[in-house]
Parts: structure tokens; sequence; C-alpha cells
């Protein structure tokens, strides 16, 4: 994209999603009370969970390639603290950023984004938690009305006046790197148990 056309962009995606949001109806079941934590949802569900927190203080991880700046420019002016990176690009400086602000508010992370496969889990998420002392917690959504994109994750979009539920699940800890596997089995399972009653 033009560097012209870049802060047109973002502002006008910026206030298109507030729009959308403005006609969702969200259901939020079992949301943490207490924060940080490491929100962890997989890559096709980040417009919803990205809707859901505007204007909460937040720090995301979005891919350094040309199509993350897409996501980048308009979750940075919805209030968003946007850290670039990915497995691929950028990785440590992202970890470390990410690190620097889990010490004061939640961060988010797709593990299987940007490229997936559909599922993966990068590492990185469950570093975070053990560096950073805080629990992950596994997010998923459901919704009645939605168009979904002929992409590698199936990518999703809300349409008008959706009626949306959001599940967080119970907090998964991990406080050594021998506790790394189990944790990953335990976010999936928490992801499929949520999944499966949608």
């Amino acid at each position: 994209m033009a560097e012209f056309w870049r802060p047109i962009y973002n502002t006008l995606a910026c206030w298109l999603l507030r729009l959308i949001k403005a006609t969702l109806r969200f259901e939020v079941k079992n949301q943490p009370d207490c924060e940080p934590v490491v929100y962890a949802f997989w890559h096709r569900n980040q417009i919803y969970l990205g809707l859901l927190r505007i204007g909460d203080p937040m720090a995301v991880m979005v891919s350094a390639s040309k199509d993350g700046e897409l996501i980048a420019g308009p979750s940075a002016r919805m209030g968003y603290a946007v850290v670039r990176g990915s497995s691929s690009r950028q990785g440590s400086q992202a970890l470390k950023e990410m690190l620097r602000y889990a010490k004061t508010i939640p961060v988010a992370i797709t593990p299987d984004g940007p490229r997936g496969p559909v599922g993966t889990i990068n590492p990185g998420l469950f570093y975070i938690a053990l560096l950073a002392k805080i629990p992950i917690v596994a997010v998923a959504c459901d919704s009645n009305r939605e168009w979904i994109f002929n992409s590698w994750d199936k990518f999703r979009f809300p349409k008008p006046f959706a009626r949306i539920k959001v599940v967080y699940s119970d907090p998964i800890y991990v406080r050594s790197k021998a506790e790394i596997p189990e944790a990953e089995i335990s976010f999936r399972k928490a992801m499929a148990d949520i999944e499966r009653d949608f």
C-alpha cells in the first residue's frame, strides 16, 4: 500500500469496524476478572475478538508482513498496542515487546498465525506465559451470521446484526519449560471443549 493511502485506509477501516460493532450483539461467558493474561485464539477469529475488546488496554501481535499491515494500522487506531512480528519474522524482538506489555496489560496472540497450518501452536505462546508469569486464557467464538473467506484459515468476518457468543477458558498456567507440553494439551482441550458447546 502506498504511504499516502495508509492513514486514509487506517481511518476508514477503523470507523467501518466500529460501525459494524455497533450492530453486533455479544454474549460473553467466563471473561477473566483479573488481568494481565495471555489471550490465545485461532487466527480466523481475530476480527471477532478484536471487535469485542475495542477500547480495552491490550497488546496484540500482528504479522510483520505486508498483509499484516492491513490489520496493524486499524488495530492501532482502535486503541490496541500493536506489536509487529511472528515466528518467521522479527520473532525475538516481538517476544521482548510482548513481555514488556505483559507487565501491566493483557496481551493477545494467534498461535497458528500468520500462515498456519490451522491449529498449529507456536511455542511463543507458552514462553510469553512462562517468562511473564501470567496465565494463558483460550478464547473461542461462534456467530449466527458471517462471511467466511477462501483463505488458509477460512477467515471469519461478522455480518451486520450478527449475534456472537464468546467464551473464555479457565486460566492455564506454565510454571516451567517442562510444563509446556502439558500446557499445550490443556490449551487444545480447553479450545475443543468450548467449540463443542457452540
